[in-house]
């Protein structure tokens, strides 16, 4: 932890609506949720360290349900204890403190877990999350999470009362959203291109089982063959959203592997050597640390860049071999 990381910077700094968008997933899942758990670890330890102001553990509180919150909006295992270090009762603690005082995160917390407001199982009983903020008042779009904890959108149209809601559901909110703009094109909007979306639906519901493992934890050679297939799957893609969930899936990968062989004290080319998966060339071992930069520049909380770049700095690509003389 940084020196400005004081309590005082983190309630200016880390307040979740400064860094979460919800609905606009083109900003990206790994980004957020990077950040969003950095900060939370970093406000816990201050907690752990003494902190008590009650503005302070009001935001802890906070991240906390949004990390649950997150979990369900994107779909990725999430195991408090496994990824904060926070015994689950404890941290569940933290999530229902924080909803007590906020109505409707409470009741978007009670739909995944309790349905005490909702009719448990009942696909026709809709929570209306919200309105998309790209859509008009001619074609409004409007998203929800119904009994069956699968996510909606309905369309209304200027001068309608009441929302049309879409029979079809949908494993998380990004699916939703492209499925529903996937509507709006194909209802004449000419500003979009029908194709895109509908490449990018398919894309996206490949890249939600990455989403959902990504906080897995895997050995070096693992972590290269997802390498190896998730970089096959990024070349095949259609769609600027497709490729840009990829495009992370991909660098945060190589990071990955990068980080294996600083632990490891080897470079790159040793690493993937020894996998026998990649071939072991500097080329192939340079493409590594590109990409294992480009996850630090764009996905990592710019608290921990410092530390990133220089853990990057200090693994070397590849050592040349030198022959031994008669």
């Amino acid at each position: 932890m940084t020196m400005i990381e004081t309590s005082h910077w983190h309630l200016t700094h880390s307040q979740p609506t400064l860094f979460l968008d919800y609905f606009n997933p083109t900003n990206g899942f790994i980004t957020q949720i990077n950040i969003l758990l950095s900060r939370f670890r970093a406000v816990q330890t201050l907690c752990s360290e003494g902190e008590t102001d009650e503005i302070f553990t009001q935001l802890r509180n906070e991240l906390a349900f949004h990390l649950v919150k997150m979990s369900r909006w994107w779909g990725f295992d999430f195991c408090p204890q496994g990824l904060t270090g926070v015994r689950n009762p404890l941290f569940l603690t933290y999530v229902k403190a924080h909803t007590a005082r906020n109505y409707i995160d409470d009741c978007f917390f009670d739909l995944f877990t309790m349905q005490r407001h909702m009719h448990g199982g009942d696909a026709g009983h809709i929570m209306v999350l919200g309105s998309d903020p790209f859509s008009t008042a001619d074609h409004g779009l409007f998203y929800g999470v119904d009994g069956k904890k699968s996510f909606r959108f309905a369309t209304r149209t200027e001068g309608q009362s009441a929302l049309e809601w879409h029979r079809y559901s949908y494993p998380d909110f990004a699916s939703a959203w492209l499925a529903a703009w996937s509507t709006q094109t194909a209802g004449g909007d000419v500003r979009k291109n029908l194709s895109d979306y509908m490449a990018a639906e398919r894309e996206h519901a490949c890249a939600r089982t990455w989403h959902q493992r990504y906080f897995h934890r895997h050995d070096q050679q693992m972590t290269t063959r997802l390498y190896v297939d998730a970089t096959q799957q990024l070349a095949i893609c259609k769609s600027p959203f497709g490729k840009a969930e990829f495009e992370s899936i991909v660098n945060s990968l190589a990071f990955n592997i990068v980080h294996i062989a600083h632990d490891r004290s080897m470079t790159i080319s040793d690493l993937i050597t020894e996998n026998q998966i990649l071939d072991g060339s500097l080329r192939t071992a340079n493409t590594l640390k590109h990409r294992a930069r480009a996850h630090v520049a764009v996905t990592v909380d710019p608290c921990l860049k410092p530390k990133l770049n220089a853990l990057l700095d200090s693994t070397l690509s590849y050592v040349p071999r030198r022959c031994s003389g008669a």
